[in-house]
């Protein structure tokens, strides 16, 4: 993809000193710690920072951890380790202190930079040792790491270089780390800019999205890009995001769809409406938006809404939906809408041979974003690619004629019961239809017959109180009889993930503790 002069001279910090020169003045960062800096502030307090590691004994290649919440001082410890040439790794504040010893142990970090409240719990220090000696306090006071910029000259940074480390626990729980590269991120920022067409410099945006996840990274770094202004709440807050929408006269934000839900329901909740007219967009990600959720979000905010499909792997967005495509009687809105530009995509069975148009397999994706491997896990890469340079997505897919992908389920969500296929995403958005169910999730619970039963965990809607039997019935309407809950489970909220999943995993595991 890149010629070498591309790869010498492609990185975020270039992006940065390109920002603060063409844009100056234009405010780069807004939290509410009371950091405000425009792009050239932003420039010279990450190089100073930057100088501060170099001086506390971190050097081209160290790993740091970064254990923090959303806040401008986030980006800057991040964009200043990377000035300096090493490694942020972006770490997951809601960890158990098992996880995060995991975790460090895969990335074998040489320091920590975190929050007071997240260093205490899991014992770790805000002063850490670096090369024998002692490294300033740097989180809570900034300046103790500020010093004359480092003598690396920026142009070592390459675009192949390693940007940022981002974690996830997999399928298995292990932790596993994507190195994500400068070079494919400006790529698959710059593409997505392109495609929405509309942010310009000073375009205000707000990152709800958590920023150890690609996701929440992605959306940021667009904005700087684009010269735009990224407003930093410190956590995700209902009426906060609210207010904060009308206050900065928010253009833009990304979200996953059960946070668009809570904040249709913040807004219809209120006693006076808020002025909501400077949104533009809102994307999401994560999963499909039901109908009847994009109904009262179109109707509550007015706005565009664009459909992103990725996974951190990929580095990049897999398939747009666009917003022509967001209209509740539209057929493609439950689709992740068409393959983007620069991927190859193919749907194939359990052989590895592709399926017909329209039939159910493996995603397999390539393209020139996609990572190069996972980090410090070989056996791991290798599982995960095919002989030809193929990468399984583990997402049970199909693409129709058109080029519309649909993504079904994980294939480790997949129920095999009495030697049937079945998709829990499929039975899942039946269950969404019923008038007394706010949400659900559907899982595989073992059965002695069938090898896997359907079990469906139900969060009712509020003031209804439906029945197991009544569940049941519904969805044997609607769908063969093999696919429906043989069992139901209420419970007041889904486990998720910080990014609004629902943990398969976790719903798995109760089942087969009872």
């Amino acid at each position: 993809m890149e010629t070498d002069g591309g790869a010498r001279m492609q990185s975020w910090i270039h992006v940065l000193e390109w920002r603060a020169t063409t844009r100056p003045d234009v405010p780069a960062l807004i939290d509410d710690r009371g950091t405000r800096l425009t792009y050239a502030e932003l420039l010279a307090v990450v190089e100073r920072r930057a100088g501060g590691w170099a001086r506390a004994g971190v050097v081209p290649g160290d790993v740091v951890a970064v254990v923090a919440r959303n806040s401008a001082d986030f980006f800057v410890h991040c964009f200043a380790l990377m000035r300096a040439g090493a490694v942020p790794a972006l770490v997951n504040w809601r960890l158990s202190a098992g996880e995060l010893k995991d975790l460090f142990d895969l990335l074998q970090p040489v320091a920590v930079a975190a929050d007071a409240e997240f260093a205490a719990p899991h014992d770790l220090p805000l002063r850490v040792r670096v090369g024998g000696g002692p490294l300033p306090e740097g989180w809570r006071d900034g300046d103790a790491l500020d010093a004359p910029a480092p003598a690396r000259p920026v142009e070592r940074l390459r675009g192949d270089a390693v940007l940022a480390l981002v974690h996830s626990s997999g399928t298995t729980g292990r932790p596993k780390a994507v190195p994500l590269r400068h070079g494919a991120l400006i790529t698959s920022v710059a593409a997505f800019a392109l495609e929405i067409g509309d942010q310009v410099a000073g375009s205000r945006h707000l990152q709800l999205m958590p920023l150890f996840h690609l996701g929440g990274l992605g959306q940021a770094l667009q904005v700087f890009l684009t010269a735009g202004t990224l407003v930093v709440p410190t956590a995700f807050r209902p009426a906060e995001a609210i207010d904060t929408v009308e206050r900065e006269r928010v253009q833009f934000f990304t979200a996953g769809p059960s946070i668009v839900d809570m904040l249709v329901a913040e807004v219809r909740g209120r006693e006076h409406a808020p002025d909501l007219s400077s949104l533009v967009e809102i994307a999401y990600g994560s999963a499909p938006i039901p109908p009847s959720s994009l109904e009262a979000a179109l109707a509550t905010f007015g706005c565009r809404f664009r459909q992103i499909y990725g996974n951190t792997e990929s580095q990049s967005m897999i398939s747009l939906l666009a917003p022509e495509d967001h209209q509740p009687d539209n057929p493609h809105l439950a689709t992740a809408g068409r393959i983007s530009f620069g991927w190859e995509a193919v749907v194939v069975d359990p052989g590895g041979r592709p399926v017909p148009t329209g039939a159910a397999g493996e995603l397999l994706i390539r393209g020139d974003c996609l990572f190069h491997g996972y980090w410090n896990a070989p056996d791991t890469t290798a599982e995960a690619f095919t002989s030809d340079g193929w990468y399984r997505t583990g997402d049970i897919a199909r693409i129709d004629a058109d080029r519309y992908l649909t993504i079904l389920d994980r294939a480790t969500d997949m129920i095999i019961t009495g030697e049937e296929n079945v998709y829990p995403a499929e039975v899942e958005a039946v269950l969404a239809r019923h008038p007394g169910i706010a949400e659900a999730a559907v899982v595989g619970r073992p059965d002695a017959r069938w090898g896997e039963a359907v079990h469906a965990v139900v969060v009712p809607a509020k003031g209804q109180t439906p029945t197991a039997e009544a569940v049941i019935a519904f969805a044997r309407e609607r769908l063969a009889h093999f696919k429906c809950p043989r069992s139901v489970e209420f419970t007041a909220e889904l486990p998720r993930t910080t990014t609004g999943k629902v943990l398969k995993r976790e719903l798995r595991g109760r089942t087969t503790t009872r």
